[in-house]
């Protein structure tokens, strides 16, 4: 276990790894552990007794020395020797924010998607050179008394985990907060929605914030206490600006994110003069003039937060900015504005046409209008928040999403190189050229390392049900990034789970089971990655190959898996040559290739408990990568 202790005597004291929101069975612990005995084996493999295990992310490799270190940061990491230099090899939080005290009292842990501590509103640093020293109120501090006038600050998606002065089930809204309104030392409270889950709080440690975090958290402030109401969040690079700091543990080399909070303009002295014009009528030329000027500065104050506002409000903004710019619900009206009333289309489908947009803080966005969608407002937000949960490099990220009425609308970041499909098969990518062999292996290996986090890492499990090259996206360094998963759930017509009996997916990537009464698993998911491996090898839709001479004819997975096993057990040398992409004029790896071809027959097989697990196809395929740099293979 670890756990983070406060320097004031050990009276501040909360454990964070394992989950301390769940119990030990679910994190896979024995509470019964007496011999407190753990080992590190040579390949890489940790086990403790308490039944505590991860492994390396080289694992398997020998002869590796390896050292286990608690960082100052508080986080945990396994570092490998590679060469001269320690590499890390896996750590216990790949989200630095979950660390407990991270960035001291009062102040909020954010990820966006780099981690960085911001004050709670009304809130300022304590000491500018120690995040851990936490932040102060800007406020008087006697919002403790039963008769002080008081009111609560929304912080959505955001907890202060620990120190709860009681928690009640089944309450309302207005019920937790007249609980903590009539507790003196309640400072916050955080209340979750459906089981109406109450938690008022004595203190305020441990804050983090991140899309799809349940629950809202309730800043207890004075009455008259200024709290603006920040919808529209403009990240800027002017004069007058106050710096996001790192962390610790937070890359140094990052840039730093600049937020305008400034405060201070000089525009009532203009207001006054033109008063001025205006009691002594002086000519109307002036006047238009006086006008320019006031619409100006009302511009500036629009775009760069210039006019004057009271100098408390500095912290609140910051805060407040920072911890709802995030993941958030849109309107049609934002989202209109952004897309230029819907009129960039960059891609249609089944579940709904896709624009490209531009937000108001200048971030390049894809807004995916869905079709047929009849969920509830309430439903479709809850389904939501399960993917806005969702980080991997390798899965397209969602930034939020608009439920106005009938509209059903996601949110993503835009992915500049476009699909799979359009540079594979047509070479209409913004990126230009054929792709090369060492492209296409690194791309099978990121869209597996994707489904194996959607099927085996998701707090929520989810199958992506239409996998096919037209939902692999190209980022500029060419990785992959899966879209549209997760809506399988989203486009369920009634609202029930038996959605998934519903035949979905793609015809020619579509999995045996659609078509029978077998129940819905991740192996459908397995099936078209298999089918997609072909096409990666081949450079074609598998419905294109010629196979045996057969030109004309449109062929299916099956004639394709029969004719490389035919042609594998005959011992005939050139039928991995044959399998790929001639365009690629024999330039490929020709053990990948072996391997790239055995993968996928086994994925596509007919019967689903024949198909390995995506993890397996991870393992499987940096192996193959580890191998062919450790053996110089000819090049065919």
């Amino acid at each position: 276990m670890l756990s983070m202790v406060y320097d004031d005597g050990g009276e501040v004291s909360t454990i964070y790894w394992p989950n301390p929101y769940f119990s030990y069975w679910q994190n896979s612990r024995k509470i019964y552990n007496f011999s407190r005995e753990a080992e590190l084996d040579s390949t890489g493999h940790f086990l403790a007794s308490d039944n505590a295990t991860f492994d390396a992310a080289d694992l398997g490799s020998t002869g590796v020395r390896r050292r286990l270190t608690l960082d100052t940061d508080g986080n945990l990491r396994l570092y490998s020797l590679d060469g001269e230099a320690w590499t890390v090899s896996w750590m216990a939080f790949s989200n630095p924010c979950i660390i407990h005290g991270v960035c001291g009292i009062n102040a909020v842990c954010l990820y966006t998607p780099s981690p960085a501590c911001v004050c709670a509103p009304g809130h300022e640093r304590a000491d500018r050179s120690d995040w851990s020293r936490g932040c102060r109120p800007t406020f008087s501090n006697s919002t403790g008394g039963r008769d002080e006038q008081v009111k609560f600050v929304a912080l959505p998606h955001t907890d202060f985990w620990g120190f709860d002065l009681n928690n009640s089930e089944y309450l309302s809204l207005d019920a937790c907060e007249a609980q903590c309104t009539g507790e003196p030392s309640c400072v916050v409270f955080q209340y979750k929605q459906g089981k109406g889950e109450c938690y008022p709080k004595s203190l305020m440690f441990n804050g983090r914030t991140f899309p799809g975090l349940p629950g809202t958290a309730y800043l207890k402030v004075p009455a008259d206490f200024n709290v603006p109401e920040l919808r529209i969040h403009q990240w800027q690079t002017d004069d007058g600006l106050a710096i996001q700091e790192g962390i610790a543990g937070c890359d140094a080399a990052a840039p730093e994110v600049l937020l305008n909070v400034s405060g201070t303009a000089k525009m009532s002295s203009n207001q006054g003069k033109s008063l001025w014009f205006y009691f002594y009528g002086f000519l109307s030329a002036f006047f238009v003039i006086e006008v320019f000027v006031i619409a100006f500065g009302c511009w500036l104050f629009s775009k760069k937060g210039i006019l004057s506002r009271p100098s408390e409000l500095l912290a609140v903004e910051e805060g407040y900015r920072m911890i709802t710019s995030h993941f958030r619900a849109y309107s049609y009206s934002e989202l209109q504005t952004a897309t230029r009333k819907f009129r960039a289309e960059i891609g249609r489908g089944g579940s709904g046409t896709v624009y490209k947009g531009v937000l108001d803080d200048d971030r390049t966005v894809a807004v995916k209008v869905l079709q047929d969608v009849s969920q509830s407002e309430e439903v479709f937000q809850a389904e939501l928040s399960a993917i806005g949960r969702i980080y991997h490099m390798n899965l397209v990220r969602m930034w939020g999403f608009c439920s106005e009425g009938a509209h059903r609308i996601l949110v993503y970041e835009y992915v500049h190189n476009g699909s799979l499909a359009n540079v594979l098969f047509q070479g209409t990518g913004n990126s230009g050229g054929l792709l090369g062999w060492k492209q296409r292996f690194s791309i099978a290996v990121g869209v597996a390392k994707g489904l194996a986090y959607l099927h085996n890492e998701c707090l929520e499990w989810i199958i992506h049900c239409d996998m096919k090259p037209e939902n692999i996206l190209l980022d500029d360094e060419m990785e992959p990034k899966i879209t549209d998963f997760g809506l399988a759930k989203l486009l369920n017509r009634d609202g029930s789970d038996s959605g998934l009996s519903r035949i979905r997916g793609t015809r020619g990537y579509m999995a045996p089971e659609w078509v029978s009464s077998l129940p819905i698993t991740e192996k459908v998911d397995v099936y078209s990655y298999g089918v997609v491996l072909l096409e990666l090898m081949k450079g074609k839709r598998v419905s294109d190959w010629v196979v045996d001479g057969k030109e004309g004819l449109e062929t299916d997975v099956r004639t394709v898996v029969k004719m490389i096993v035919d042609r594998s057990k005959r011992g005939d040398g050139g039928w991995v040559a044959d399998l790929v992409d001639e365009r690629l004029d024999g330039e490929f790896n020709h053990a990948q290739a072996r391997i790239f071809a055995q993968l996928a027959v086994s994925c596509v097989e007919e019967d689903r408990n024949k198909r390995p697990g995506m993890k397996n196809v991870v393992q499987t395929l940096i192996s193959a990568d580890d191998e062919s740099r450790d053996n110089e293979y000819p090049e065919i």
